[in-house]
């Protein structure tokens, strides 16, 4: 394969390490130069790839993703509306039957649901 001639600047402990890879190597200081240019050049070129093909993947999860995200999010709020109505439904009912601390019983109720909600369940 034909090669292009490039000239190159190195500092001076860069071009010493070269001049002893070569020597220990018996190889010219070209030679070990143009080996360890072609393996940055491959291990540059594959990272480039690896963060192309990150990028892509990360955009088709997000693309798949995103419907599902939306309907549970419209699922969470109906839900929180039909809790909220319910909450608010049951409380006017103990008032209806003529209990005069509804209120009370509303936030007694609120306190030991969150108590329960924030135990430890079998299935964590």
């Amino acid at each position: 394969m034909p090669l292009k001639r490039i000239n190159v600047q190195l500092p001076e402990d860069v071009y010493q390490v070269l001049v002893n890879l070569a020597s220990r190597r018996d190889e010219s200081i070209s030679a070990v130069a143009r080996k360890m240019l072609a393996d940055a050049v491959v291990v540059e070129a594959a990272n480039d790839g690896i963060d192309k093909v990150t990028e892509a993947v990360r955009k088709a999860m997000r693309d798949v993703l995103k419907p599902s995200e939306d309907r549970l999010a419209k699922l969470m709020a109906k839900a929180a509306v039909a809790s909220a109505t319910a909450m608010y439904m049951n409380t006017q009912c103990i008032a209806d039957l003529g209990k005069n601390d509804a209120l009370e019983l509303y936030q007694v109720a609120r306190t030991k649901a969150v108590a329960y909600l924030k135990e430890k369940g079998e299935e964590e």
